[in-house]
């Protein structure tokens, strides 16, 4: 960074000196012949670009803990409002958008056929229009509640949970009830209604089709099996206002740890408790704790790792956590630019893959998981025969380290796509640049003895994430050492 900066101002200080020769070439006839004038301006403006570029690139706002996928995959990334009129010639507008939920329908899949594994059923819910909106194919849309009436018609819904079987639960909270549809394929089927709700604000649903609603205003989360009311959870410790929920359960196909466990918002959207499925408190996050009294916190989504994605319409933007609710990074900025948001609310991961749609005031948006790579530093030990790298992953990811030389010439490959969980890490190189087992380094155990070669050196790690992006993206940091005798 501190060379970045001195080209910055060598720029700048360059630039000045131009400046004032190109105005002096221009006001100063007889000295300045045209070709003298004409170079000037060019150099002048070759300096402005540059110190331009520099600029960008040094206030460039790129997270990559979420990437957006090819455009060849999907050509459109943010969906707006607009593309919605223009796509339904003006018949249909958002307004208040809320859950969203993501879904490969059995009825879709087609055995012989993989390279149509990642087309999604996707459901938004249109909260001011009353409606959900969902694709029947690829780039066909449809959409419940235009035309329902009596008890099939919607009021103020919220959160929406999908089975890859094709049952649909919605969260519809102006009627005090959690709504069941059925999705054959091509068509949302309105089944029937689990009443004696208040004001529910979501719902989610578990591999095995157990139903868990966040009933806001009686405190409680509720369990139902089959359409009927199983239990209330007994939380150890009392909700206040849950609302946002998600679940992951161990029988999931698509799950690294095969974790079990709720994941509820509450404390009027302050708080994120990880309960266990039969209410124990396993972990607390407190936004007001935690410097952030402007949070409101929304929806929730699991990924394939077990990290917990929470929605921040009042920061704009989305908290993410591990398995354990440890606190891994906040993705996002207020705006409508690229990974920017407007009060995103929905959010739904279709963990094979790695695809996450986000709905946010303004638009819908689509990424692939990605990572990325903060705090990289590498520094000899005082055993002299020992490298320590560290940095901080918000991915699981591929982790690749390179030895290259003042030359930029690679020495040495001293890791290759070794799989690496998201959160702090670190690694230990011995002289010859081989990885070296931490637990080697306890005190009854002999370091190795080989000396770090003196000499400068630059340490490139690269990450790669291990959903869909991995051939499409990868994240590289560097840092210099110097060793001596």
């Amino acid at each position: 960074m501190a060379k970045h900066l001195d080209s910055i101002v060598s720029a700048r200080t360059a630039l000045q000196r131009v400046s004032r020769l190109a105005h002096h070439t221009v006001h100063n006839k007889s000295m300045a012949p045209l070709k003298g004038t004409v170079r000037a301006k060019i150099l002048a403006g070759f300096l402005i670009t540059f110190l331009f570029s520099a600029e960008l690139f040094a206030q460039k706002y790129d997270p990559s803990t979420l990437v957006f996928p090819p455009i060849l995959h999907i050509w459109v990334q943010k969906a707006t409002s607009t593309h919605l009129r223009l796509y339904t010639k003006g018949q249909v507008k958002v307004k208040d958008p809320q859950g969203v939920a993501a879904i490969r329908l059995d009825s879709w899949e087609d055995a012989k056929r993989t390279e149509d594994d990642d087309e999604l059923t996707v459901y938004g819910v249109n909260a001011g229009y009353n409606m959900i909106i969902y694709n029947t194919a690829k780039t066909t849309l449809s959409f419940y509640g235009i035309n329902e009436s009596g008890e099939k018609r919607l009021k103020q819904p919220h959160g929406i949970s999908a089975h890859r079987s094709g049952e649909v639960y919605l969260a519809d909270t102006g009627n005090n009830r959690v709504v069941h549809f059925f999705n054959p394929g091509r068509e949302l089927k309105y089944v029937r209604a689990l009443t004696g709700l208040n004001a529910p604000r979501d719902v989610a649903m578990g591999a095995d089709r157990t139903v868990y609603v966040a009933d806001t205003g009686n405190h409680r989360v509720l369990v139902y099996r089959e359409d009927q009311l199983e239990r209330a959870l007994p939380a150890s410790a009392p909700l206040q206002n849950p609302s946002g929920i998600a679940v992951t359960q161990g029988s999931e196909a698509w799950s690294y740890f095969h974790d079990s466990f709720l994941v509820v918002i509450d404390q009027d959207a302050k708080r994120v408790q990880k309960l266990s499925l039969d209410g124990e408190v396993l972990a607390t996050w407190s936004a007001l704790e935690h410097g952030k009294p402007n949070a409101k916190l929304a929806y929730i989504a699991i990924d394939y790792y077990s990290n917990i994605y929470v929605t921040d319409l009042g920061n704009h933007g989305i908290h993410k956590f591990d398995r354990n609710l440890t606190y891994l990074t906040f993705y996002g900025r207020r705006g409508n630019g690229e990974k920017e948001f407007q009060e995103p609310r929905g959010i739904a991961i279709y963990k094979r893959f790695g695809q996450v749609l986000i709905a946010d005031k303004e638009s819908a948006q689509y990424y692939w998981v990605g990572t990325d790579v903060t705090n990289f530093t590498a520094a000899p030990q005082d055993n002299p025969a020992l490298l320590r790298l560290d940095y901080f992953l918000t991915e699981a990811s591929y982790v690749k380290v390179e030895i290259l030389d003042e030359r930029n010439q690679l020495l040495a490959t001293a890791m290759e796509k070794i799989l690496r969980m998201p959160g702090p890490r670190q690694e230990w190189l011995d002289g010859n640049w081989r990885p070296v087992d931490a637990a080697l380094l306890g005190a009854n155990n002999a370091a190795p003895s080989v000396p770090l070669k003196p000499g400068t050196y630059r340490i490139r790690l690269t990450a790669q994430p291990t959903y869909s992006s991995f051939n499409h993206f990868e994240k590289r940091v560097e840092t210099g050492v110097s060793f001596r005798d």
